[in-house]
């Protein structure tokens, strides 16, 4: 008997040191993969930063920046982070992360950088989810077709022509995903308005 109650103390003992180590080595897994997976999503918002960053700046964008909220012209009820270029003293532009805009399968994520002065220094896709070959154009890594707003402002085109051709407008739309790039130009478009509307305030603390 007392040999019986040895083995189920033992095997009881077991199995409790068996599920303290099982749960400590799923904390560090979680936590290593967890650090990991942060890690990498800076370094990719870096260089969608660096990617669209308004020339002449000196500062330290990434640790310069305000979070707004406006859903009416960045179409997303969360913060958006808008980071500040300066050169010296002296504003350059923004970078507003992220605008989000209307596809045909969902919503896109934008990073939209503008000058000082009303000018699209870049745009580049965060996340979409639209059809391959098709709507997935838009991101960078499968076609230049993002690039078509750098240097573009409302002195370059009027408002009224910031479109597709379909609709009369300036921006060649991608082939087959026409509701994709034009919910792409509106995000682009409203950004623009938002940023002559609050261009004085956008650099206040």
């Amino acid at each position: 008997m007392p040999e019986q109650q040895n083995r189920t103390v033992f095997s009881i003992t077991s199995f409790i040191v068996l599920v303290l180590i099982t749960t400590v080595l799923l904390f560090i897994v979680n936590k290593f993969t967890k650090e990991r997976i942060a890690e990498n999503k800076l370094i990719v918002t870096r260089k969608i930063i660096n990617d669209v960053i308004p020339p002449k700046s000196d500062n330290d964008i990434f640790s310069d920046f305000i979070e707004i909220t406006e859903p009416d012209y960045l179409g997303t009820n969360h913060l958006v982070k808008v980071y500040r270029s300066r050169s010296g003293n002296d504003p350059t532009g923004v970078i507003f992360y992220p605008v989000v805009a209307n596809g045909y399968n969902g919503t896109i994520e934008l990073a939209i950088g503008i000058t000082n002065d009303g000018v699209v220094s870049g745009v580049r896709v965060i996340s979409e989810n639209e059809t391959n070959g098709l709507g997935d154009g838009i991101n960078q890594a499968n076609s230049d077709w993002i690039n078509i707003f750098t240097g573009q402002s409302f002195v370059t085109i009027s408002r009224n022509q910031w479109t597709t051709r379909n609709d009369d407008g300036y921006f060649d739309q991608l082939s087959g995903a026409t509701i994709t790039s034009r919910g792409v130009i509106n995000a682009v478009k409203s950004t623009l308005d938002y940023h002559d509307l609050a261009n004085s305030t956008l650099y206040k603390e």
